[in-house]
């Protein structure tokens, strides 16, 4: 690939993106050579829509994208000013001035990609292989550093977003709604011969299942409750009934401090307000006292409950099965992650994880961020 050439200039801007974490995939470079094709280089504002189609997923992104750009493809940058620009796309095509040509390619005229360039940009590796945000999903969390917790929580962000737009509608009577609901007239006016005499109407009815993340914070699960708890944070932020609870040997609530407070200063509110955290754990007292909770209030049975836990428990295992048992008839769904499960050779062996693994509708691994992308697709298809 010719170092000066418009092919290697888009590479090498889709690896500044990443850089800056952005999703580059070799279909988007792909794109943005064919967009770059169409509308050609001879403007720049239209260069830089193109390259912003094939990009930018997100609109929040916009931004940061301009910037990059202006960075990147600054004519001080490649080392052209703007009246040889102006003159070399006037004389393109001068023998006599070929190189100045090949110098600013970029802004001089229209660009046709090959299909031999196309293969180039697929074989690219050291441009369009490696990702460190790749690398980041496929790492254990327990050790993903403070300081990428940026990146995390915008990876997390990212395979949470398709729910936002969940919202699922039912219909319900009404008296003037927008709709007539014909199998309830047909019903209805059978009495006067099938003649339509009573219109009885509908409305739509916005139905939004319950959620309740029930999280381990003992001292087994330490490692990885800052990253789990972050995931849960950003199910907060959407469309979605969200109840939190942090438990160890005792049950704690801590939905408002996650949905209101900024994440690092949550976590330390909810270790100061979880004095036991770090420590032993007793999930059938827990789970007692959750179900004590739904039943002095209302139990609905469209909960979708989410216990994240490696199994280690401490407490009676008559007291678990008991309490695992009655909150499995009243819920709608009962999923439980475990991080051990994506380890290697892995047996729920533990006296804790063995009581419940028969009152479990799923049992899923959440040790990274390709598990949490699963666990949230999975609670996707649930709603």
């Amino acid at each position: 690939m010719p170092a000066n050439s418009l092919l290697h200039a888009i590479v090498s801007f889709a690896a500044l993106l990443r850089e800056h974490g952005f999703f580059v995939s070799i279909p988007d470079i792909i794109s943005s050579l064919h967009a770059a094709g169409e509308v050609g280089v001879t403007n720049r504002d239209d260069f830089c829509a193109a390259l912003r189609s094939a990009f930018v997923k997100h609109g929040e992104d916009i931004a940061l994208f301009d910037h990059l750009f202006n960075q990147f493809w600054s004519l001080e940058t490649i080392g052209i000013d703007q009246d040889a620009s102006h003159r070399g796309a006037q004389e393109k095509g001068a023998a006599d001035d070929g190189a100045r040509e090949t110098r600013f390619a970029f802004w001089a005229g229209d660009v046709v990609v090959s299909e031999s360039q196309e293969v180039q940009a697929w074989n690219e590796r050291p441009y369009c292989i490696y990702s460190p945000l790749e690398t980041l999903k496929r790492q254990d969390l327990a050790s993903i550093p403070v300081e990428n917790d940026a990146q995390l929580a915008r990876l997390i962000r990212s395979i949470i977003r398709p729910l936002a737009h969940y919202p699922r509608w039912q219909k319900r009577d009404a008296s003037s709604g927008v709709s007539i609901d014909f199998r309830k007239m047909l019903r209805k006016n059978l009495q006067h011969g099938g003649e339509a005499y009573e219109l009885p109407r509908q409305k739509p009815k916005l139905k939004v299942k319950k959620i309740a993340f029930l999280c381990d914070v003992s001292g087994s699960m330490n490692p990885y409750l800052r990253s789990m708890l972050s995931f849960i944070k950003e199910f907060q932020r959407i469309n979605l009934r969200v109840d939190t609870y942090v438990f160890a040997t005792r049950l704690h609530r801590v939905t408002e401090l996650l949905k209101n407070v900024p994440f690092g200063r949550a976590m330390e509110r909810i270790a100061a307000t979880a004095q036991d955290w770090g420590g032993g754990t007793r999930i059938g007292e827990c789970l007692s006292h959750f179900n004590a909770i739904r039943e002095a209030g209302t139990a609905e049975a469209s909960t979708l409950v989410v216990i994240y836990s490696d199994g280690w428990d401490r407490g009676d295992p008559r007291e678990l099965n008991t309490q695992i048992a009655r909150l499995r008839r009243r819920c709608y769904k009962l999923l439980w992650i475990n991080p051990l499960l994506g380890g290697p050779g892995y047996e729920p062996t533990c006296r804790g994880m063995r009581t419940a693994l028969p009152y479990i509708d799923f049992f899923l691994p959440g040790h990274n961020i390709r598990s949490l992308d699963r666990l949230a697709k999975t609670i996707h298809a649930l709603l």
